[in-house]
């Protein structure tokens, strides 16, 4: 039996192609995506083409986590996905890739140039940037990370101590 989602529960998710590869590779995990339930059989998440609404149904037959076991109270979730479809239209932050990227490949300390940061935290929202924002503006902390470091890895591996 699999797990029908609640309002405001975020799923980790491992998709396929090239990007989702490289992202799995790069971050040690093998979750490469996060998106957020918002009700009715729809989700939002953030992908190269921005931060979008789309049906939960075009992740059937790929493999979910849930965080089911989070405890969230109905304030909570409303807020939750509230904040998620607030931030649709929002562009997709390419600079937070790069700075991630930079940190894979050992060139942290090139990461932390003010510059970089800015951007990051003004252009867009990746996926796991979204769902940590998302939570953290309900008053749920769910990453000790600024939310545009949170890496699907990181939240996959709070699922398991959940």
């Amino acid at each position: 039996m699999s797990y029908t989602p609640a309002i405001g529960d975020y799923a980790v998710v491992r998709t396929n192609g090239v990007f989702g590869k490289l992202i799995r590779v790069g971050t040690l995990s093998r979750w490469n995506h996060v998106i957020v339930y918002v009700g009715d059989g729809w989700i939002v998440e953030a992908n190269p083409k921005g931060v979008q609404l789309r049906p939960l149904s075009e992740y059937d037959g790929m493999s979910l986590a849930w965080n089911q076991h989070e405890n969230l109270t109905p304030e909570h979730r409303a807020a939750i996905a509230a904040n998620a479809r607030a931030l649709v239209g929002k562009e997709y932050s390419f600079a937070t890739i790069f700075i991630l990227a930079l940190r894979i490949l050992g060139l942290k300390i090139l990461s932390n140039f003010a510059v970089l940061r800015y951007l990051a935290k003004k252009e867009g929202y990746i996926c796991s940037e979204l769902v940590v924002t998302c939570y953290d503006k309900a008053g749920i902390s769910i990453s000790d990370k600024p939310d545009y470091l949170t890496t699907p890895g990181d939240l996959a591996e709070r699922l398991m101590y959940q």
